[in-house]
């Protein structure tokens, strides 16, 4: 029993460990595709805490025979490696003595997760699309923000200079309305308040000192102006509740097994019933059918004789020959319609059982891996004679894609009839069970799991031949000069100890790097194994190339925090920290190297994210586009001279200067209905309203219309066929941007899109915390480097899986916190520059603290 409890105990920090890292990136995916779209609706955190509880069961569902495997590789391996293997087998134990505290655990495991595929992920499912149905209802609060032209009161736009939010007092104001029926009116004030009604349906703006401006819809000749000393406006309130519902409809991952055989037994009766109308259609027309035929043996013996004398004979002729013979012709296509329906719908049926039935072995098959994954991991960790996640990775990717290749594949021929659930869902357990068996067997047998001695033994063959002796030379010259020679000049530069630590990181750097894009990889494969069905395999693996830049700057802190801890902790293990500091060497003089190195990674990372992801990310995006609609990708599809339409378009030339276009359309140029207001102060002082505003050769003009300056007292207005405009300066292109996905732009057209953005009144706070987060996000791995070296420095001679556990929580705790400040500033609840920059701080200072401590 102690060696069982040993070895169980081996197993539960991997399993940790490997369950932690695969949640994670899961949470990562989910985050970047979810936070975008919930946080323009307002939600309080609880809502949002909420949606992603929800979604942790599906993530640990699959996470964990994954999971499994990987922690399996890492203990046997470590235990073969660390010679606890052979001396368990000197003690005269079996190696099946070995796996069987494993064995039984993954029983326990898998029935537990049995349990858990019915109990708890069916209605987490549920409570997720319910949460969802009900999220994409609700429309985004429409709060009063300074700058910002508010359009979600219907009929009305509101824009003010100002605004207290406690007391609703507002300065600066300018209302738009443009109500059916009515005259448009714009009114301006220099203050107000705004209040919602108690029974929250309207809002009520009450405005103090300013004046109304209004024209006629039908007559543009009649213009009238009414100045108050206080106003009172009633606008009717949009819905910004999120209200909760609880459907009552499930699918199919919305039920348990039992639900689902329930519902399979009411297909299968329908299916009956489809199929004995079924038999009733073909019995009905082949009776239809011999009708036919006897009808047309006796037209053929009856026919009227066809005189065509005249015309009444030739209409007998004809209402002779369409009789009874073509009413049962009618007959027989009918029948052939309701038999095609009832095929269709026993189909239908069919399919829907197929379908059920599929997730229902899923339900099983799933936990059953575990059991699996023992019998793989086992063999395969005792014959590495190597430990460490990076083996368990290794070895767990093949049997991942082997797994998740027949399941998803399986479920999709399942739901085309093609071949049975059962087969779909179970094939790649009976596959990999035969397998670990084989592995056993070959274990007990202590023979070798594949031989490579006859591949060794051709290639020292061919590497004799004088030919292949000289190409070997040159090969080794010329890695020499590729490597060598930058090594000897860093060691002249820097210094023999920086150059050292410095390859240590980098060796490191490179393993995490292709440990966490491998595994990356096979979660995001797995998950669109149905979009690449029937793409060509370059498509899919240019898919992956251009994922691959994102990919690679998101991961970048995480792969330069283990790197650094893995290295410091490299150095600390094999007494190398002691050595330097008994030669004088302090932890600062050790770790400059490393820190300089994580400025000058920061700065590389920002130049590959402004130079090299924007285009990727666009060039991805249109290739996912293609896969799913299934066409073939042809490259990069060009965006120039896209056409955008819109109505009631307003756009800000200055502050005091606002347009606005009844149409307005990019290409070809073209708006109607043109009004440009210049306010000063709570007045307006001048109002041009043309039929046109055309674009030509750089230079706006309005066409036929009426330009009208408002004083004190007076006011004046003069008709004009044309006049050219000396604010409005930008293309009609420039004047529609669009802030396209963040990840598509660089830091300078994100910039450049917000200023666009604000001319047009719209809301910029959310991109503003991505403009700043596009810099802050590099500067994250100096951080890192910091923390990682401060942490290790202090944790002495501590073992690679404690480092490792470091690392995970530093990593997490780090990239909630960064993540979270984005949401919290792209909902603007934090400044911009606080939202995008917060993380850094805390940590940053944390790490500053902790260097210094490590120093001493």
């Amino acid at each position: 029993m102690i060696l069982y409890r040993h070895i169980v105990r081996e197993h539960i920090l991997p399993f940790v460990y490997s369950l932690s890292l695969i949640v994670f990136i899961f949470v990562m995916q989910l985050a970047v595709e979810l936070l975008d779209r919930i946080l323009t609706k307002g939600l309080d955190f609880s809502t949002v805490f909420e949606i992603f509880l929800v979604n942790l069961a599906w993530m640990i569902a699959l996470a964990v025979p994954m999971a499994v495997l990987v922690a399996t590789l890492t203990a046997f391996g470590r235990m073969s490696a660390d010679s606890e293997i052979m001396a368990i087998k000197a003690s005269g134990l079996n190696l099946y003595y070995l796996i069987t505290p494993v064995f039984l655990a993954s029983l326990v495991l898998a029935a537990l997760l049995v349990f858990f595929n019915n109990l708890v992920l069916p209605d987490a499912n549920h409570r997720h699309s319910s949460l969802m149905s009900d999220i994409s209802r609700k429309k985004p609060a429409a709060l009063i923000e300074p700058n910002v032209l508010i359009k979600d009161f219907r009929n009305y736009a509101i824009h003010v200079r100002d605004v207290y939010g406690k007391t609703g007092k507002i300065w600066g104001v300018k209302i738009f309305q443009d109500v059916p029926g009515e005259d448009p009116t714009t009114t301006v004030a220099d203050s107000g308040e705004i209040h919602v009604t108690r029974d929250e349906k309207y809002v009520q703006v009450t405005l103090y000192n300013g004046e109304a401006h209004s024209i006629d819809r039908e007559n543009a000749e009649e213009y009238f102006i009414g100045r108050f000393d206080k106003q009172v406006i009633f606008i009717e309130n949009v819905d910004s509740e999120l209200r909760r519902t609880e459907r009552d409809y499930r699918g199919d991952r919305e039920k348990s097994a039992s639900m689902m055989l329930d519902d399979v037994a009411g297909f299968r009766e329908q299916k009956k019933r489809h199929l004995e109308e079924h038999s009733e259609s073909l019995k009905a027309l082949a009776a239809h059918i011999a009708r036919l035929d006897s009808l047309a043996a006796l037209s053929a013996q009856h026919a009227p004789d066809p005189k065509l004398d005249s015309i009444i004979t030739f209409e007998a002729w004809i209402a002779a020959l369409e009789g009874p013979r073509e009413r049962a012709a009618r007959d027989v296509q009918r029948e052939k319609h309701v038999l095609e329906r009832t095929i269709r719908r026993a189909r239908q049926q069919s399919m829907k059982i197929n379908q059920y039935m599929a997730e229902v072995h899923k339900k099983y098959s799933i936990p059953f891996t575990c059991i699996v994954f023992v019998l793989i991991g086992a063999p395969l960790g005792i014959m590495a004679k190597r430990g460490g996640l990076a083996v368990g990775a290794t070895y767990s990717v093949f049997f991942f894609v082997v797994f998740w290749g027949f399941l998803i594949g399986g479920e999709s021929l399942a739901d085309r009839l093609i071949v049975s659930p059962f087969v779909a869902m179970w094939s790649g357990n009976f596959l990999l069970t035969m397998a670990g068996v084989f592995l056993i067997v070959r274990m007990i047998r202590e023979t070798t799991f594949i031989s490579l001695e006859p591949v060794q033994r051709a290639w020292y063959r061919i590497l004799h031949f004088k030919s292949v002796e000289t190409t070997g030379r040159r090969y080794e010259r010329v890695k020499g000069v590729l490597f060598g020679v930058p090594v000897w000049l860093a060691n002249k530069a820097a210094g023999i100890l920086p150059t050292y630590i410095v390859r240590l990181f980098a060796k490191y750097l490179v393993g995490v790097f292709a440990a966490l894009i491998v595994v990356f990889v096979v979660i995001d494969y797995v998950g669109n194994m149905k979009v690449f069905e029937s793409a060509r395999v370059s498509d899919v693996l240019l898919y992956y190339w251009y994922y691959l830049a994102w990919f690679l700057t998101l991961i970048a802190p995480i792969a330069v925090l283990l790197a650094s801890m893995f290295a410091m902790g490299t150095l600390a293990k094999h007494s190398e920290v002691t050595a330097m500091k008994a030669a004088g060497i302090s932890i600062r003089r050790m770790t400059i190297p490393l820190l300089f190195l994580g400025l000058i990674l920061s700065g590389a990372v920002f130049y590959f994210a402004e130079k090299v992801i924007p285009e990727a990310n666009a060039r991805r995006k249109e290739l996912r586009e293609d896969l799913q609609a299934g066409r073939q990708y042809r490259g990069r599809r060009g965006h120039t001279g896209q056409r955008y339409f819109h109505r009631n378009f307003f756009y800000f030339g200055t502050p005091n200067i606002v347009y606005c276009f009844q149409e307005f359309r990019t290409h070809p140029q073209r708006s109607r209905n043109v009004w440009r207001e210049t306010f000063r102060g709570n007045r307006i002082v001048e109002r041009i309203q043309a039929d046109k505003l055309l674009y030509e050769d750089g230079t706006w003009f309005f066409v036929s219309g009426q330009k009208r300056s408002f004083g004190a007292d007076t006011s004046s207005m003069a008709a004009f066929d044309t006049l050219v405009d000396t604010v409005l300066t930008a293309t009609p292109q420039e004047m529609v941007t669009r802030i396209k996905s963040v990840e598509e732009m660089s830091y300078w057209e994100l910039r450049d899109a917000i200023e666009k953005a604000k001319r047009r009144g719209e809301k910029a706070h959310k991109y503003e915390s991505d403009l700043h987060f596009k810099i802050a996000l590099p500067f994250m791995n100096f951080i890192v480097i910091l923390l990682g070296l401060s942490v290790t420095a202090r944790a002495g001679r501590k073992g690679g899986a404690v480092m490792f556990g470091i690392g995970l929580i530093i990593v997490f705790s780090y990239w909630i916190l960064a993540r979270l400040g984005l949401a919290l500033g792209q909902d603007d609840r934090l400044p911009p520059l606080l939202a995008a920059w917060g993380g850094n701080i805390i940590f940053f200072v944390l790490g500053l603290f902790l260097y210094r401590q490590a120093a001493r």
